[in-house]
């Protein structure tokens, strides 16, 4: 029962503000513009400020946990290469194969991750999983270009000439770059881990306590809404369509995002650490590394694969499917490991 309490206060908050969001769409209240620059002001601002807050908080680069970072790329580095094998084998249509494939490694860990890890551990999850998206995001950037182009490429390369396939290659490279450069989470971790590392020369003085506090509790006061405001957007996009056609890759997405995954990478964590010469994880690292495994599609995956003429229907349909049926998952997984001790 405790367990379960447990479970309800970490995935209950999540689901009712996206319900919330569901409901005053369709109640007219907000509308799809309201969606975009709500969306737009989030990503730009709010996650900006949310990043450097929460790796300011950080009392010296030397405090950083390392193996929490290198499990964590390393658990999505497997899940690319798995699913990289599934939609090979397994989906048939080139422009479906990068989508699905997204599904295997690709979390939405700012809008849901984020604020699941702080519910479950509290702050120190927070940072945690502040400091983990400092690495998952770029990464998740990287592969994400190669998964919608790669396929792509590789048919219409055969017609192509050697010159033309070079462009090609060199215009997907500077798009990740641009990718990288830009992302706002990106800056955020950035901007937070440059403060934390000239501090010590500056005699310790800091934004959060100095003259200029004012400044700092602004910032945090915007990073605050951002994990909670993009829960009720999410539910606004919200779009139960038609998924006749699309039920094999969707159903195969669902699986690998919301059961596979989560799965893999939590026995990864957990079993292999005393192998490389690790310690075991504690319960905040535990949670924030859960968080990032087992959270539903990346909502920047449908833009991308629009974007890179990849199936954005059916990006759409995952991410719906993803994030309804990511409320039941949560809250199983969140109740079995707290009975377990992890959490």
């Amino acid at each position: 029962m405790d367990a379960l309490l447990f479970s309800i206060n970490a995935v209950f908050p999540l689901l009712l503000l996206s319900a919330l969001g569901f409901y005053i769409k369709q109640n007219g209240t907000i509308n799809d513009e309201f969606l975009k620059c709500g969306n737009k002001f989030c990503f730009k601002y709010g996650f900006w400020a949310m990043m450097f807050t929460n790796i300011y908080k950080i009392e010296n680069l030397a405090s950083i946990k390392w193996n929490v970072v290198i499990f964590a790329v390393l658990v999505i580095a497997v899940l690319f290469f798995i699913g990289l094998i599934y939609v090979i084998f397994f989906i048939k249509d080139s422009k479906q194969k990068g989508v699905v494939h997204q599904a295997f490694y690709r979390s939405n860990y700012a809008t849901i991750g984020l604020p699941l890890a702080f519910n479950i551990a509290g702050n120190e999850g927070l940072v945690l999983a502040a400091l983990i998206s400092a690495f998952s995001v770029p990464a998740f950037n990287i592969l994400a270009v190669i998964s919608l182009s790669v396929f792509k490429e590789s048919e219409e390369n055969l017609n192509s000439g050697a010159i033309a396939t070079l462009k090609k290659h060199l215009h997907t490279i500077l798009f990740v770059l641009r990718q990288i450069a830009t992302n706002p989470l990106i800056l955020g971790v950035l901007a937070g881990l440059v403060c934390v590392a000239v501090r010590p020369y500056c005699g310790n003085w800091r934004f959060s306590t100095g003259n200029l506090r004012f400044l700092y509790k602004s910032i945090e006061a915007l990073g605050s809404i951002a994990p909670w405001f993009s829960l009720i957007l999410l539910g606004g996009q919200f779009k139960f369509s038609s998924v006749k056609k699309l039920l094999p890759q969707i159903s195969a997405s669902v699986i690998a995002r919301l059961i596979f995954a989560p799965i893999l990478g939590m026995l990864i964590v957990i079993f292999l650490p005393p192998i490389f010469g690790f310690r075991h994880f504690e319960n905040a690292e535990y949670a924030a590394l859960f968080a990032l495994f087992a959270t539903p599609e990346a909502v920047a995956s449908v833009a991308m694969a629009d974007q890179m003429d990849a199936d954005s229907e059916l990006a759409g349909q995952i991410l719906v499917w993803t994030a309804f049926f990511s409320m039941l998952t949560l809250f199983a997984f969140t109740a079995f490991f707290k009975h377990f001790g992890f959490f």
